[in-house]
């Protein structure tokens, strides 16, 4: 996870520029978009710098934030992605990953009688159907709807 929201939106700003195979992108590209990217979404005008960004680069393609992302360097000049189909956003969650989510949800499911985190129930159930999609890789085939205000619902069991 980047250190920094700016870190983030060059991150970001990258991922998208690598993932348009419409275009070659250099090193000065990629600076100008995030420059571009940074006055847009923060009103930072000062720009990026080439140090920057080729710091960005290399922890974009190693372990350290968890992107391992197939950057290729082609003709010596343009950046792209050696999966075209690779984004920074698309990357799987692990079986410990997975647990731990799991625990999550057993915890937020305690609260599910509180009626300040009424509206969160709904945001659990989510998560955990995200979950269980994720653990057995196939999408729900009947996906029953719950309605919590229905009057009478504390004497059915459940």
């Amino acid at each position: 996870m980047p250190v920094n929201r700016n870190a983030l939106i060059r991150f970001r700003t990258i991922d998208e520029c690598l993932k348009n195979r419409q275009r070659r992108w250099t090193l000065e590209d990629l600076i100008e978009a995030c420059s571009e990217a940074l006055y847009e979404y923060e009103g930072i005008d000062k720009g990026v710098s080439r140090r920057t960004v080729q710091m960005d680069l290399q922890l974009m393609r190693s372990d350290k934030l968890g992107y391992n992302a197939p950057i290729l360097v082609l003709e010596k000049k343009y950046y792209t992605y050696e999966d075209p189909n690779y984004s920074i956003t698309n990357i799987p969650l692990t079986k410990q990953d997975l647990g731990k989510l799991t625990e999550v949800v057993e915890i937020l499911r305690q609260f599910k009688g509180f009626s300040h985190f009424q509206e969160l129930s709904g945001k659990v159930q989510r998560l955990e159907n995200k979950i269980h999609t994720a653990k057995t890789n196939q999408e729900p085939i009947i996906d029953f709807e719950k309605n919590d205000h229905l009057k009478g619902l504390e004497h059915i069991e459940t």
